[in-house]
């Protein structure tokens, strides 16, 4: 949620914006990565198909917030949203690391595990409250995700795309 939105004003929709907001900063985040590994045809590669699927990602979720923006949440609902939001990923610093100062593949790679774990993390907090089957395939996706960068990240292992299976 952004800085501005106290928790009493929160709603589905604004809880909803804030993964759109999510996606839109791995978006960013990933093609600024590709283009900074752009010399590492495989790294480069991960990086533009995550950065694609973020912008997916961030469509589909506009359309969820359209559906149900003006379902009332409870206050313990947005205690916990709020609590889930508030790890370091989506704190002020941001990811933490500015992208143009990531020169190492195993930082890159770490940043986008950060950005792929904490966002998952969000969305089954989400889950918890909306109802909705694009929560469990964005939920999914993330868990694709997550599963390549940590493979990439811990083996060096080459992707030949999301597609791969383990």
């Amino acid at each position: 949620m952004t800085t501005t939105t106290s928790i009493e004003d929160l709603t589905l929709g604004k809880a909803i914006d804030f993964a759109v907001e999510t996606e839109k900063l791995g978006e960013h985040l990933y093609n600024r990565l590709a283009r900074r590994f752009k010399d590492d045809p495989e790294l480069g590669e991960l990086f533009a198909t995550l950065a694609a699927d973020e912008q997916h990602h961030a469509n589909h979720f506009a359309g969820l917030r359209d559906r149900v923006a003006k379902e009332p949440l409870s206050y313990d609902q947005k205690q916990y949203l709020r609590a889930v939001s508030l790890s370091d990923i989506f704190a002020e610093a941001g990811l933490g690391k500015n992208p143009d100062k990531i020169e190492t593949r195993e930082d890159a790679l770490e940043q986008a595990f950060k950005l792929e774990r904490t966002t998952l993390s969000y969305y089954q907090a989400l889950k918890e409250i909306v109802q909705d089957d694009l929560i469990d395939e964005m939920i999914a996706e993330e868990k694709k995700h997550l599963l390549k960068v940590v493979r990439y990240l811990t083996t060096g292992a080459k992707v030949r795309g999301l597609g791969d299976s383990f």
